[in-house]
């Protein structure tokens, strides 16, 4: 009974949070992903333990405008992300899992680390998640740099290495059946400034919206369809992907997405064992980025393993009888 309470609550407190947040726009500071569809565990908390029998760890690495150089030598963004999480075997809990994310943007760098819990409620047709995740975020950077032009330097910047700490807080649902997926969370509920000395950095809300449907070709079982979305809010316009992958036998997919007002994309992929499969994403930029940069690159490693449980071994009551001679 107890459980089941801190399920109804932990359920009441994230859809308040998830429902009353995504009424607001802030700026967005979260890495881009374009393997989102794979990569669910670090936006959405709820997703954590929706595969019910494994454990699947995931490692992304996203080089983002590669050729780009500014005048100090600074690069595009790069991101490197590791989760991993797994099911709970009680009737109310879902599951637990952490993430880790690294993001380099030129001077600048935001490392997170989350733990991530999730309750659920089964249905007839489907399963409703709920989760929660909390950690730290540090956010630095390296003040020595020149001006693109002469002249003296930005007194808001910081004119060597700065970084801070702060407390981060995330919320979400998550809605799955065999044929569709649909999701909400919130990230950074609350708040808070990065104080560099010089200057003060905020950490605002996110907003992501997502959802998916599976069908198979109606002439063919062997290629399954896979359309799927993705919304980011942010303070000056909402961002969206569009996504579709396609699979054949459940081992070969090959994908087209499209992000607003920002990239085209090439997905591929495979199943190199049962379970490890490899991803790759080539991104060309729809913007005037174009003329500086040669795209972007995504890789993808994702592993599940099966949470094998050994029997209980009971050893039956032992009844001496008299012996007869």
């Amino acid at each position: 009974m107890a459980t089941k309470n801190l399920q109804t609550i932990i359920f009441l407190s994230v859809f308040t949070i998830t429902l009353g947040s995504s009424l607001k726009i802030y700026a967005q500071q979260d890495p881009l992903y374009t393997h989102y569809m794979f990569n669910k565990h670090v936006y959405n908390p709820a997703f954590t333990g929706t595969n019910r029998e494994f454990i699947c760890a995931t490692f992304l690495l996203h080089n983002q405008w590669t050729g780009f150089e500014g005048p100090n030598k600074e690069k595009g963004p790069v991101t490197q992300t590791f989760s991993i999480h797994g099911a709970l075997k009680n009737p109310y809990l879902g599951g637990i899992g952490l993430y880790v994310v690294n993001d380099e943007q030129g001077f600048e760098y935001t490392r997170a680390f989350n733990l991530t819990f999730s309750g659920k409620y089964d249905f007839t047709f489907g399963s409703l998640h709920y989760g929660l995740n909390g950690g730290m975020v540090e956010k630095g950077i390296d003040g020595e740099w020149e001006p693109p032009e002469p002249g003296e330097n930005d007194p808001r910047i910081p004119g060597g290495k700065e970084s801070d700490m702060i407390p981060d807080l995330g919320a979400g649902i998550y809605l799955y059946t065999e044929r569709y997926f649909i999701g909400a969370s919130a990230q950074h509920l609350l708040g808070g400034s990065f104080d560099w000395g010089t200057s003060i950095n905020d950490m605002v809300l996110q907003t992501y919206l997502s959802g998916g449907v599976n069908f198979y070709w109606p002439t063919n079982r062997d290629i399954l369809v896979k359309p799927s979305f993705l919304v980011k809010i942010d303070p000056a316009k909402i961002q969206f992907d569009i996504n579709t992958n396609v699979l054949y036998k459940e081992r070969f997919w090959a994908g087209l997405q499209y992000r607003q007002q920002d990239a085209i994309s090439l997905l591929l992929g495979m199943k190199l064992t049962p379970e490890l499969q490899f991803g790759y994403s080539y991104d060309l930029t729809t913007t005037e980025l174009l003329n500086y940069s040669s795209g972007t690159h995504e890789v993808l490693l994702n592993y599940c393993f099966k949470i094998v449980t050994k029997p209980r071994v009971i050893i039956p009551n032992i009844i001496w009888t008299p012996r007869y001679m």
